[in-house]
């Protein structure tokens, strides 16, 4: 039988014209499609709007046959119109299978696989004291201080800058960028991107309201590209620079006589890694897995056990103690699965008609995954247990929950350089600090919810906790730190 014969995977009802657009959730839309896969009985549901059919993959045996297995069919991207609109078709996360992908491809792989991320360690060891120094002078902005730990790091590696303390420009215009870009899953950019003319209505006309945002937000991803190469390129005529991947780029572009092709990929390459979608990424893992130690107390007590006999209490956790913290590990691999930052994945597409358990998948559908609350995999999903990634005998499993950053050839270049930072990060916390629930004036904790944004990258809505340090030791050591990072 030929494979377009073969019904496509199962889903709601479809409408003439808009297809099942109405019936596509407007809340956490992942868990839908999980539940409709269970009913459906299927590894795989679809959804179609305005001619656009849209798979949902909601197995880890259809996820690496699919991602893995073939590759090379699935390692595309759909192109979506919003994308082009807000500017953000430069990203490589976002672009197309081809060679300007494979360039940035190359250019990421030199700075950030497992073999390169050791050498940027030591910039992380700083920047975590410096977290530290930060949330103990002003707990109650812990929020911020993630988001400026995470930022420094990325901008000292690939362009030699350190951020201003409050409101620094750089980081202003991207997560402003990156906010813009997480909410094109709204019925306005699902109907721009399955009709892309819409693109062409005057901005007066009702429902064209996205025009405007999408010209502020290509202007911000221009300059997320420009501004910060400039910085570099002003400190290497001034005999400044210090080593970074701009620099080390630039340098081999000049030498390779690259020219102006040549920079402006490597503009487009290191607007992803400055912002993009890797650096917002693993600030929500950072501020899951601060929501997790809240609620789980329990938690915090087994690792600072496991802390206190490897690291002692005279100085933070470094990447050398990694190998003998199994549980801080395990922790940080069931923060990206509890809460997924990018819930439904970065989209994939294939580049020819493809067919799985008899389901017909076209060429140039929409992909995506949600697979990581699926209780076959992860029993009592909803439940935040760091022991699922451990043996019997207390050792960390073969389980890495690498598909929170992807699987194939379209796989997070950066996870390496993520889940260090987001693993320093946790056992620096867990060695110096309670983290318990806030009060308010009159004594009562203030409640803590598991809530957060239904957008491409999900992310924690606003929550109050407390941070304390652990004892005389503890806050003895933070005062080290604090007159070392004054000095």
């Amino acid at each position: 039988m030929r494979s377009y014969m073969l019904p496509t995977p199962p889903g709601p009802i479809r409408l003439p014209f808009i297809g099942s657009l109405l019936s596509i959730p407007k809340h956490t839309p992942w868990k839908d499609y999980a539940e409709w896969s269970r009913r459906e009985n299927s590894d795989l549901v679809a959804i179609q709007a305005f001619g656009q059919l849209s798979i949902i993959v909601n197995t880890k045996k259809a996820v690496r046959e699919l991602y893995d297995g073939r590759s090379s069919v699935y390692a595309d991207r759909p192109q979506l119109m919003m994308n082009t609109l807000l500017g953000w078709d430069f990203a490589t996360s976002l672009m197309p299978y081809s060679n300007e992908w494979r360039t940035q491809r190359k250019i990421f792989h030199q700075s950030l696989n497992s073999r390169a991320v050791p050498v940027h360690h030591q910039i992380q060891l700083e920047k975590v004291e410096l977290l530290m120094k930060w949330i103990y002078d002003d707990p109650q902005e812990f929020s911020l201080h993630i988001r400026r730990y995470s930022a420094s790091i990325a901008m000292l590696i690939a362009y030699d800058y350190n951020i201003e303390p409050h409101d620094d420009h750089f980081i202003k215009i991207s997560e402003e960028a990156v906010n813009m870009i997480s909410n094109t899953v709204s019925p306005v950019g699902i109907a721009v991107n399955a009709i892309p003319a819409l693109r062409h209505l005057p901005d007066w006309f009702p429902g064209a309201g996205f025009k405007k945002d999408a010209k502020r937000c290509d202007a911000l991803t221009a300059e997320m590209q420009d501004a910060p190469l400039e910085y570099v390129k002003r400190s290497m005529a001034e005999g400044t620079a210090r080593p970074s991947v701009a620099s080390a780029q630039i340098e081999l572009n000049n030498a390779q006589a690259g020219g102006a092709a040549g920079e402006k990929e490597l503009k487009r390459a290191l607007g992803t890694f400055y912002a993009g979608t890797d650096g917002a990424l693993t600030v929500s893992a950072l501020r899951t897995g601060l929501l997790a130690l809240v609620l789980h107390p329990d938690v915090q007590q087994r690792a600072r056990a496991e802390l206190d006999q490897v690291v002692g209490r005279d100085r933070l956790p470094t990447f050398e103690d990694q190998p003998f913290l199994p549980y801080i590990t395990a922790i940080c691999r069931e923060t990206l699965r509890w809460q997924v930052v990018l819930p439904l994945s970065l989209a994939h597409s294939p580049t020819q008609d493809d067919v799985y358990a008899g389901m017909f998948i076209p060429k140039g559908a929409v992909i995506a995954m949600a697979i990581l609350h699926n209780p076959e995999d992860y029993p009592d999903p909803e439940s935040f247990k760091p022991e699922r990634f451990l043996t019997t005998k207390g050792a960390l499993n073969q389980d890495e929950v690498q598909v929170a950053f992807g699987l194939g050839r379209r796989n997070c270049v950066g996870m390496h350089l993520a889940n260090s930072t987001i693993w320093i990060m946790m056992a620096s916390l867990l060695a110096t600090f309670d983290i318990t629930k806030a009060k308010d004036e009159y004594g009562n904790e203030i409640p803590v919810d598991i809530a957060y944004t239904d957008s491409v990258l999900s992310t924690s809505l606003p929550y109050r906790c407390s941070f304390r340090p652990r004892d005389r030791e503890a806050e003895e050591l933070l005062r080290r730190i604090d007159r070392e990072n004054h000095n």
